[in-house]
């Protein structure tokens, strides 16, 4: 028979979003399996105050407070508090800072949330692609006003490839949108004040493609050389119509040679 775990309250508290400390006090009070831990984070902490009712809290609940402050001036009080108090603390980053800063010979910024800067950034560029990948080839077109970039063209002319290569690299929201053959494309693309790139390749080029990339192709038009030059020629004339469009020719480029003309 197993014997009951011991419930600790272990309180979290950080100048920015405390999700690292949080990642970190997890991965070592779970290694005690007799441990119950509740977790509760305290994120944004700015003064002396809002310290002073959390020490309260945890003394109260005989907790332990793990600090992970950047802010010179809060680190220094908590040191000072915490010897008044009947409760556990940790500075998760003050020993950290000074080990540092002496190896290297350099002063700290000492500035709250530059590590969120960080993580805001991959959520931005996670954002994009997912913008992309949920407006490829012609989806979306609700939305399509935010994208930053529209890429327009017949089908195998690389629009998918370059669209995700633009998001993963640059952080840009693309959408791609084919252009079919007799097919009026979505009157979005007109009037849009979105930046727009048309695409477009040699039909020889073209033709090629099509056949080593499709097994099956269920009309003969599609890698037929005079239907594919017709198809071309209304391309062109839509990107005439929209006006303003650069177009790109990727007969010989690849899709990083492409995506650099873009960008």
């Amino acid at each position: 028979m197993s014997l009951p775990k011991k419930t600790v309250h272990v309180y979290i508290v950080s100048d920015s979003t405390g999700m690292t400390a949080e990642r970190v006090i997890s991965a070592v009070v779970l290694q005690f399996k007799s441990v119950k831990p509740v977790f509760k984070r305290f994120p944004y902490i700015k003064t002396k105050k809002q310290l002073e009712s959390i020490l309260t809290r945890a003394q109260e609940r005989q907790g332990i407070v793990i600090y992970s402050l950047v802010s010179q001036e809060l680190r220094k009080w908590m040191n000072q508090e915490k010897r008044t108090r009947d409760v556990y603390t940790i500075d998760l980053l003050g020993p950290l800072l000074k080990q540092m800063a002496r190896l290297w010979n350099m002063i700290p910024a000492f500035r709250p949330g530059l590590l969120k800067g960080v993580g805001e950034a991959s959520i931005r560029l996670a954002e994009a692609i997912d913008f992309t990948l949920r407006h490829d080839d012609g989806q979306g077109i609700n939305t399509l006003g935010k994208a930053d970039l529209i890429l327009i063209g017949v089908s195998r002319t690389s629009k998918t490839p370059t669209s995700l290569y633009l998001s993963c690299n640059n952080g840009l929201k693309v959408a791609n949108v084919p252009i079919v053959p007799h097919v009026e494309p979505p009157q979005k693309i007109f009037t849009l004040k979105r930046r727009k790139v048309g695409l477009t390749i040699a039909p020889e080029r073209l033709a090629f493609i099509r056949q080593k990339r499709l097994k099956y192709v269920g009309s003969m038009d599609y890698t037929d050389l005079s239907s594919i030059r017709e198809e071309l020629a209304y391309s062109h004339a839509i990107f005439e119509r929209i006006g303003g469009i650069q177009v790109i020719d990727v007969t010989h480029s690849s899709i990083e040679e492409v995506a650099n003309k873009i960008v």
